[in-house]
């Protein structure tokens, strides 16, 4: 298992780094459409519809939604409000036993509940890349480089001084000093890139810094959201395409909640 993972990172390194920094925003909008797609029918799956027609109704209503987005940019960043107000029901939502909750749904509701936070997940990651993307390539990658900095600091914290549980009715392996150690790294990691992005104005580096210590923790909620649905259903993985890392779903559950929380907070602060 431990091979393949390695194998496929190192597949998938190169094809990710690539994507962003290399091609023009009309195929990098393309490219993660698809990504985006495959990623959205994972959800759909999980979420418990698994008619081959409604499946391919969900897909083809997204990329409608993108394709209107990517033609009449009128809604452009206010998307984004959408997703920061929905994000704080579904951290909200996490209190308690939420498995527990959805498991006492009827399929009608749970696939209802389902399909309305997949709309929250997947859409407004695919419009946050573009509007990251359009401005600076590398704040896409930025994006990632949170995710994968968070994720290796909180590995590290959880397991060397792990004792109290984040969520223990989602995800048992995860520790609130996994948490604590995954913000401490952020913000080593978005200070060093603050020299580099911005400016010498020390109030502006550490408003970047705050904005990308605030996508890390929405980076956490992204992950313990798709463990809540994959415990609801019983099952360890989103798909199958990746091999030794399950599916599109489970590299991007952090991602859906970071990226458009990063956008959102570099608009706010007027450089986006």
């Amino acid at each position: 298992m431990l091979k393949q993972r390695i194998i496929t990172a190192l597949f998938l390194l190169p094809i990710v780094f690539g994507s962003i920094l290399l091609l023009p925003l009309e195929l990098f909008a393309l490219l993660w459409a698809g990504v985006m797609s495959i990623a959205a029918y994972e959800w759909l799956k999980l979420s418990g519809i698994t008619n081959k027609f409604l499946l391919s109704v969900g897909l083809v209503v997204l990329n409608c939604l993108f394709a209107l987005i990517w033609f009449y940019p009128s809604p452009n960043i206010s998307a984004e409000w959408f997703i920061l107000i929905a994000w704080l029901l579904v951290i909200v939502s996490f209190t308690g036993d939420p498995v527990a909750r959805l498991k006492k749904c009827s399929s009608t509701s749970y696939s209802l509940i389902g399909v309305v936070i997949g709309l929250i997940v997947i859409f407004p990651t695919w419009l946050a890349m573009m509007l990251l993307h359009e401005h600076n390539p590398w704040m896409v990658l930025h994006v990632f480089g949170i995710v994968w900095v968070a994720d290796t600091g909180a590995y590290f914290s959880g397991r060397l001084f792990g004792k109290h549980k984040l969520a223990p009715a989602i995800s048992p392996g995860k520790s609130w000093e996994g948490v604590w150690g995954a913000l401490l790294a952020i913000v080593v990691y978005s200070v060093i890139v603050s020299f580099w992005w911005q400016t010498d104005e020390k109030h502006l580096q550490w408003l970047f810094v705050l904005i990308c210590v605030v996508a890390a923790v929405a980076s956490v909620a992204g992950d313990l959201l798709e463990s809540m649905f994959k415990r609801a259903v019983g099952v360890k993985d989103s798909g199958q395409v990746l091999p030794g890392h399950g599916g599109v779903m489970d590299r991007l559950d952090s991602i859906t909640a970071a990226a458009p929380v990063f956008a959102a907070g570099y608009y706010l602060a007027g450089w986006l």
